[in-house]
């Protein structure tokens, strides 16, 4: 029997993370998985630099040796964040073969969730309130969590694989990492999929069942959330006029942009620099 540290592993409902849950996380300064699930509401991490948005049935994996910074929560937010050390894997029996999963997961992920079927959403959100109710006993049972842990993953897994469709799984998450990083190099000059599609040297439709297939969005709902990140950044780190923002995302129509951001965001432009200046 393994002996497993008390801080390898923590688990909560989202709308109970604060400052000490937070603060607790410092103490897991080892590699470390996670996974979150979010219900209802929605939640905007950082991660490696890029701010991630997770909505209702999104499921996102990240591996990092940083607590988690959350930027934004909106809505009535709900579901769980859970976090485990690749040393909470000693003692099973798959544990190599579960944080090689991991790690392939995380780095196809890290810079957008994953939408989950109704199906498997449902088992993933059994697993994460099992796996919660099991974490607050004080005689932990930690061989049912490593079931529940795994179970998790290997789910993930499946899903990703059915929803290949005739792909093999690495090439449509290939092709979905390759324009997520093209977006973030490209996404002042270009605003057109088509674009992307000519740069991998795929069709358009092709590369909009690859991403919609892994992220469960089309790739204009991926570009149209890349644009909103750039703006939100240029309101808040530069002096920039809101028209000039505009034009340099590739909005010619000023009125078209705020409603624009505005539909995304949940307020106007000026207002949400102005939010963000008095903070």
């Amino acid at each position: 029997m393994f002996a497993i540290d008390s801080n390898a592993f923590r688990i909560i409902a989202l709308e109970k993370i604060d400052q000490t849950f937070l603060a607790s996380l410092a103490l897991m300064k080892e590699k470390s998985i996670e996974m979150i699930l979010v219900t209802s509401g929605y939640l905007v991490r950082e991660h490696r630099a890029k701010e991630v948005r997770i909505n209702p049935k999104d499921f996102h994996l990240a591996i990092s040796q940083q607590p988690i910074v959350i930027r934004e929560t909106g809505g009535d937010l709900q579901g769980w964040y859970c976090r485990f050390t690749t040393a909470f894997l000693d003692g099973i029996y798959v544990r190599e073969d579960l944080e090689n999963e991991a790690e392939l997961i995380g780095s196809f992920l890290h810079q957008y969730p994953l939408r989950l079927s109704n199906r498997v959403f449902q088992r993933l959100a059994f697993h994460f309130d099992s796996l919660t109710r099991l974490f607050e006993e004080e005689a932990k049972d930690y061989s049912l969590m490593h079931a529940y842990v795994a179970v998790c993953i290997y789910e993930i897994k499946k899903m990703m694989r059915e929803n290949s469709l005739d792909f093999y799984p690495v090439k449509a998450f290939s092709i979905a990492k390759q324009y997520n990083d093209l977006l973030a190099s490209y996404i002042e000059k270009e605003q057109s999929p088509k674009f992307y599609a000519g740069m991998l040297q795929i069709t358009p439709n092709h590369l909009n069942k690859s991403v919609k297939s892994v992220t469960g969005k089309t790739a204009m709902a991926l570009l149209n959330e890349a644009r909103l990140i750039e703006i939100k950044s240029r309101l808040k780190n530069t002096d920039l006029s809101i028209c000039e923002i505009a034009y340099q995302l590739g909005f010619d129509d000023p009125s078209y942009f705020s409603r624009f951001f505005r539909k995304a965001a949940g307020c106007s432009p000026a207002k949400f620099r102005k939010t963000k200046t008095n903070r």
